[in-house]
């Protein structure tokens, strides 16, 4: 037998070989089709139910910040203010949120306020609303008797479609809570009932969100919510009604089939086609074209530093994983990984150490992750993996791998550098979900573990997408805010033991037009995460040595932040506003916390000697609670030790604070420092300061921060009580 021959047989063999699979293709192609469309209706319907559920959370995400407010209990409870409901809740319910009714009910369950479509109406107008949410009220009302599940879930909502009239609405009953220190008059609180039509707001939205065909709202009896139809059920109507959202499926076995036929047809003529054409090409030149192919292609798509996919290969490979996911039912990982503080190795060694950790975090990976997994590196120090065919468990036992496996010293040829990452992980069980959006769940999951503290991994969780527009919306208000200055300051007076105000603490108070106050606790952490602290201390000290102007041998203290400490240009700044306000440094005291100390940089050590040479006094903050050791104390020019409120708060009864207080006082008198004791709100508290030796004392048992205008008033009513007590505790003769 010829060569020719040969080749004509095994050419018609894999031409047979062809054929026949086309054929069984099409034949199983066929079979499948009914199944398919049935998955894909069950499969549509788990998605929407998941959505409806989703839908609900975020609905009370949402009205979080109007029912978890001081504020709120005090003007909707304590006393009731007609004008702050429809501004805080009608307003900013009805209208920022869409809700086209709101309802504010007394603790007796009795309407006091009612907003709907964008008018404020009588209270009476709940009548329509009543029956349909007892049930719901009733819940909430059982819940908030517990008080430890109240704690425990913050925020107290129930939601449930209803049907208002012959329109379904998602409504929502929410407990109104304090969120720092307000307290209802009786034992229970008011209720805020919310309602939104679901028929235009969740037919539009999940049509176009999933991709709904001729999506409706129907109201059917009970006997029919079996059937052929794709719907999921929303609610019951009170008369046994069942509200469903229904939608014509997608049939994809179908579609398939007839999208498949022509196309197998061509594919069998093109194999042919093709077979024949390439039988004919020189194994030579096909072996040189190949290799020639293969060398160019791993040059596109891999990192010439690491040998890594790049970020073309990298989004190939989650597409093609993404798309496994329609054929294969199952789990997709992506985990996105950042070194941390990677700057300092390339501006402590040089940019060729930082390639060596690169490189050696590349080789790491390799080692941690399976064959079937994709390594990328994205850029600089970022790195990504794809994980197919996990669980949520196997994502996580892979990033706690890489937290590990990133971790410790790593010897370079210059020196050692410390290693660690932090992970961002997102997964997900379903096509729909598009590849730029699994990636951008990764990247926001990453941020939230490097704003936990790094050095650890963080998987994906919707409310961190609300968690961070709230945060972006906040600090696009106190960016606004200081730009405007529309931040104030408030002054908290510091006394002697008779009472006597030797001084005041300056503090930053934020009013928003539309949140109202918000809390030092939230905007302060705010500001310096995203690097705004320095604005706001230089806005509060400019304020304070104006206010310091009205009051004579009176000592002001500001608080000074670690960033403000360490920007180079900082002691300059204080010292041009003391000149453009006129104020003495004599009459000021910085305070500053035991982090900047613990930087214990030349840079911090130098400026902290300047503000001491233009006449500045110091003292550590919130001292007891960090890592400041008495070599800290002697280095730098401390003034004055404020003992942090953690300690005071214990007092007296905890002996264990009772002798850390006692032992702070006893450290400070060695060294000549005085001591200022924090959050002192007892009598207690004061008695047992007093005994130990503390000189200063702040707190709300003393006084509460209040505007300059008041601290003189304050200031001398404070001495003549001080001096009558005195008075009065002489012996007569």
């Amino acid at each position: 037998m010829n060569r020719n021959n040969i080749e004509l047989k095994i050419f018609g063999l894999i031409v047979g070989m062809a054929a026949a699979m086309v054929l069984l293709a099409a034949g199983l192609l066929f079979t499948a089709t009914r199944q398919a469309d049935l998955r894909e209706r069950q499969y549509e319907q788990t998605l929407v139910g998941n959505g409806l559920r989703q839908r609900g959370k975020e609905v009370q995400t949402a009205l979080n910040p109007y029912v978890i407010w001081d504020e709120a209990i005090h003007k909707l409870d304590n006393d009731f203010d007609l004008a702050w409901a429809n501004q805080n809740i009608g307003t900013s319910i009805g209208g920022a949120l869409g809700y086209s009714a709101v309802f504010v009910l007394d603790a007796d369950n009795r309407p006091i306020y009612g907003h709907m479509n964008g008018t404020d109406v009588a209270p009476s107008s709940f009548d329509i609303y009543a029956a349909q949410t007892q049930r719901l009220i009733d819940q909430v009302r059982a819940i908030e008797t517990d008080p430890v599940k109240v704690a425990k879930m913050r925020a107290v909502h129930v939601t449930r479609v209803e049907l208002i009239g012959r329109e379904p609405v998602l409504v929502t009953v929410s407990l109104v809570r304090p969120d720092l220190k307000a307290r209802t008059r009786g034992a229970r609180a008011p209720l805020v009932v919310s309602g939104m039509p679901v028929a235009s707001s969740v037919v539009k939205a999940f049509s176009e969100r999933f991709l709904l065909k001729n999506a409706r709202i129907e109201i059917i009896p009970a006997s029919e919510i079996k059937g052929e139809h794709a719907q999921t059920l929303m609610g019951r109507a009170p008369d046994g009604r069942r509200i469903v959202l229904r939608w014509d499926p997608r049939k994809p076995g179908a579609e398939l089939l007839r999208q498949a036929t022509p196309i197998l047809s061509l594919a069998a003529l093109a194999a042919g086609i093709g077979a024949m054409m390439l039988f004919r090409v020189t194994r030579r030149a096909a072996k040189k074209l190949l290799l020639s192919e293969a060398e160019a292609k791993h040059l596109a798509l891999h990192d010439p530093l690491t040998g890594l996919a790049n970020r073309t290969l990298f989004t190939d490979r989650l597409v093609h994983a993404h798309a496994l996911l329609r054929r294969k039912p199952g789990y997709l990982g992506v985990l996105c990984v950042d070194l941390d503080r990677f700057k300092e190795v390339n501006d402590s060694y040089g940019h060729d150490a930082g390639d060596q950790v690169i490189r050696e975090v590349a080789r790491r990976l390799q080692a941690i992750c399976r064959e079937t997994d994709t390594i990328c590196r994205l850029g600089g120090d970022e790195f990504a993996i794809i994980q197919p065919d996990t669980t949520p468990a196997g994502c996580a036992t892979l990033a706690q791998r890489v937290v590990e496996g990133l971790s410790g010293e790593l010897d370079l040829s210059i020196g050692r550098a410390e290693l660690s990452c932090s992970v961002g992980v997102a997964v997900v069980s379903d096509a729909d979900q598009g590849q730029a959006e699994m990636l951008r769940q990764a990247d926001v999951a990453l941020y939230r573990a490097k704003e936990a503290g790094r050095g650890r991994y963080c998987f994906f969780e919707p409310e961190m997408d609300a968690a961070l527009r709230l945060r972006k919306g906040l600090e696009r208000d106190l960016r606004a805010a200081i730009d405007q200055e529309r931040l104030t300051v408030a002054y908290q007076p510091l006394t002697d033991a008779r009472g006597v105000i030797l001084g005041v603490e300056a503090l930053a108070r934020w009013n928003d037009p539309e949140r109202g106050d918000i809390s030092p606790a939230i905007f302060i952490p705010l500001a310096e995460s995203t690097g705004l602290i320095a604005a706001i201390g230089r806005l509060v000290f400019r304020r304070a040595c104006y206010d310091s102007l009205r009051w004579s041998g009176l000592e002001v203290s500001v608080n000074v932040s670690a960033l403000q400490l360490s920007l180079p240009g900082f002691v300059d700044e204080i010292e041009q506003i003391l000149a453009e306000t006129g104020a003495e440094a004599s009459g000021f005291v910085l305070e500053i916390t035991e982090t900047a100390l613990l930087k214990d940089s030349d840079g911090v050590h130098d400026a902290l000697r300047r503000i001491k040479r233009l006449g500045f006094r110091l003292a550590l903050d919130d001292f007891g609670t960090g890592y400041a050791s008495l070599a800290y104390l002697r280095r730098h020019p401390i003034d004055k030790l404020k003992i942090d409120r953690s300690f005071v708060s214990n007092l007296p009864p905890d002996v264990e604070a009772t002798s850390v207080a006692g032992a702070i006082i006893s450290l400070a008198k060695s060294l000549g420092l005085k001591t200022t004791a924090e959050g002192v709100e007892t009598q207690g508290q004061f008695d047992t300061l007093v005994k130990l030796g503390c000189v200063e004392f702040q707190g709300f048992l003393l006084a509460r921060p209040m505007p300059a205008h008041e601290i003189a008033a304050a200031r001398e009513t404070r001495q003549a009580l001080a001096n009558a007590a005195k008075v009065s505790s002489r012996p007569r003769r």
